[in-house]
């Protein structure tokens, strides 16, 4: 179970997740260290692909939880640095991996980015935890790399350190979120139409030759711009067959080989509840859902700290800890922490 309960005026799961991604960018001490210690890396996934990683390593030995943001973010995103911060403070060592295209590695590979390229993800993971995670390793995701995170952990080639995954507010229905993000307040399709139009540009300056966004980038909506791309640069025959590679569908969760968590908020505005409420909990699959979080925030009071902040290094710490790697018993970590 994860609840929490904030005063009435920070109830609007609007104001929840404006906050979570715009107001909270400090990370104080932490956040510092965090930023001292880090060090760009590339992981080779095979192909010719190349996935960028930011890690951030410890004096002495220590498990390495692997953190992925959600679409259209970055390592430096706002929640992706806080509990990154949080984990490294921790005593964590911490790889901040970027999907392809996302933050400034749109030069890195010809092909576009797209939301079913799990072997890239599941190769970089693995590259992470042959470098940095012989103490064992776990993996954390936002959103879209919450997706991720849980496609990961039922990959057949997922390396058997990885021990648990905490995905939170993941993408289960990759049409509701479209619509979600389409149909409600025109703050969250101008955000997300903003920052896509800007990594169109970037991919389209790093290879001219090949791209040109011209047409793509005059499109309104997060569902157009879909189509117009899943139909021009990938290998889909339409986007109904895009969104069914990577949606959260039962024999995703039939085929997880390590214990996951996932963690959402019924009044999301991104990610519709229902999907997650969909979802069959397994000996490898616990769901908590709060009544109250927005988009992945989980602001409980005026201080404006995320409880992921404080759950995710107990949850891991707990999980990696345990004598037998892998064990489903990680998955059963109750979230329900307070910072007494």
């Amino acid at each position: 179970m994860f609840e929490i309960d904030p005063p009435s005026i920070l109830r609007s799961p609007h104001l929840q997740t404006v906050l979570a991604s715009r107001a909270l960018r400090g990370a104080g001490s932490a956040g510092r260290a965090l930023l001292a210690s880090a060090e760009r890396v590339t992981i080779d996934c095979g192909d010719g692909v190349r996935l960028g990683a930011v890690v951030s390593t410890t004096e002495t030995p220590a498990p390495l939880v692997i953190v992925l943001h959600g679409w259209l973010g970055s390592e430096d995103s706002p929640y992706s640095r806080r509990v990154a911060a949080a984990l490294h403070h921790a005593g964590f060592r911490i790889a901040r991996l970027l999907l392809r295209d996302h933050g400034d590695t749109a030069a890195l590979n010809v092909e576009l980015f797209h939301s079913a390229r799990i072997d890239e993800v599941v190769a970089a993971c693995n590259g992470l935890v042959e470098r940095y995670g012989d103490r064992g390793a776990g993996l954390l995701g936002f959103s879209l790399g919450g997706n991720f995170a849980v496609r990961v952990a039922a990959h057949p080639a997922v390396d058997a350190r990885i021990a648990q995954v905490l995905a939170v507010c993941p993408v289960v229905d990759p049409a509701a979120t479209v619509a979600a993000i389409d149909e409600g307040p025109a703050i969250y399709r101008w955000w997300f139409l903003r920052k896509w139009r800007r990594a169109l540009a970037q991919k389209q300056a790093a290879f001219p030759e090949r791209y040109d966004f011209g047409a793509a980038l005059a499109l309104d909506s997060i569902a157009a711009l879909t189509d117009h791309v899943t139909a021009r640069y990938s290998e889909f025959p339409d986007t109904a067959s895009y969104y069914a590679r990577y949606a959260l569908q039962q024999n995703v969760i039939d085929a997880l080989r390590v214990p996951v968590q996932i963690v959402a908020a019924a009044d999301d505005p991104v990610i519709p509840a229902r999907g997650v409420a969909a979802l069959r909990e397994t000996d490898r699959l616990r769901i908590a859902l709060s009544s109250h979080g927005g988009h992945c925030a989980f602001i409980e009071g005026f201080d404006l700290r995320s409880r992921i902040d404080a759950a995710a290094p107990r949850f891991f710490a707990a999980g990696l800890g345990l004598a037998a790697r892998g064990s489903d018993a990680a998955s059963a970590v109750d979230l329900r922490i307070s910072d007494g």
